[in-house]
């Protein structure tokens, strides 16, 4: 396993690097964007496409009996291994010319996330997460992951992509009580937020609604570094939804405890 996991971080890697290159080149140039969704604005340009069909294409040559699961296209095979990639998390920011968007990058074993890479090419960052260890690396220098030690919400930092993210109205409340609980509150931040935390900036982020390419890169980036990352009842993120990170698991209850136990639905 050792093996294979080190020949998976090479490859990983090499996906970050090759889908940075594509990101780059468009990024603050004007760009045809187009939205996925009509009522509300959910937008997918030509860098999101072609960064996802050069992920597809290095996975295949690779490792052909994988799967891959992406928001823009997906390779099925009936194999143990998962590949989940969001090519541009924060498609948003990218279009805007903000930049902490990122290429989410996870590999997945029957279900157990066992590689996360989150690269954020426009500030020259990597976050690596795999087999108990959790580390970035900037403008070429490595370092290790460490989370805060914050364990009350009144010292704690929260933050969250926008209160538009929330699934419904209901869950938009929820998150309007804690942040009375909170020290300050960020908005802005796609999966920058994440990688942010485990480094030791932010002690809390709160989304819903997300979907397994938007989260799953993110786990084992966290949880090596001291964080907490589940939904907000306690589950695994493996299938996205409304998820919690916290700085570590004390943070985390706390957050939890301030939150809807019952799942509410989501029409």
């Amino acid at each position: 396993m050792k093996q294979n996991i080190r020949n998976f971080v090479k490859i990983g890697n090499f996906i970050a690097d090759e889908s940075r290159k594509i990101s780059l080149k468009y990024f603050k140039n004007k760009l045809k964007v187009q939205s996925k969704d009509v009522k509300n604005f959910d937008p997918v340009t030509i860098a999101d496409i072609s960064i996802q069909r050069k992920i597809n294409k290095i996975i295949s040559i690779n490792y052909p009996r994988h799967s891959v699961l992406g928001e823009e296209a997906s390779i099925q095979n009936k194999s143990d291994y998962e590949w989940c990639i969001d090519p541009i998390d924060g498609t948003k920011s990218f279009i805007q010319g903000f930049p902490i968007w990122g290429t989410l990058i996870s590999l997945s074993k029957k279900k157990e996330i066992i590689l996360g890479i989150a690269d954020i090419p426009a500030l020259d960052e990597r976050y690596i997460g795999y087999s108990n260890i959790s580390y970035k690396i900037v403008k070429g220098k490595k370092s290790k992951l460490k989370t805060r030690n914050t364990v009350k919400l009144k010292e704690s930092i929260l933050n969250t992509t926008s209160p538009y993210v929330f699934a419904n109205k209901y869950d938009q409340r929820i998150f309007e009580e804690l942040v009375k609980d909170v020290k300050t509150v960020r908005l802005g931040g796609d999966c920058y937020s994440y990688c942010l935390l485990a480094d030791g900036h932010v002690d809390i982020v709160l989304e819903s609604g997300l979907k397994p390419w938007d989260i799953r890169a993110l786990e084992p980036i966290i949880k090596n570094a001291g964080g907490e990352l589940k939904t907000w009842e306690g589950d695994k993120i493996f299938n996205g939804g409304r998820i919690i990170a916290a700085a570590n698991k004390k943070l985390f209850h706390k957050t939890k405890k301030k939150l809807i136990k019952k799942k509410p639905s989501y029409k």
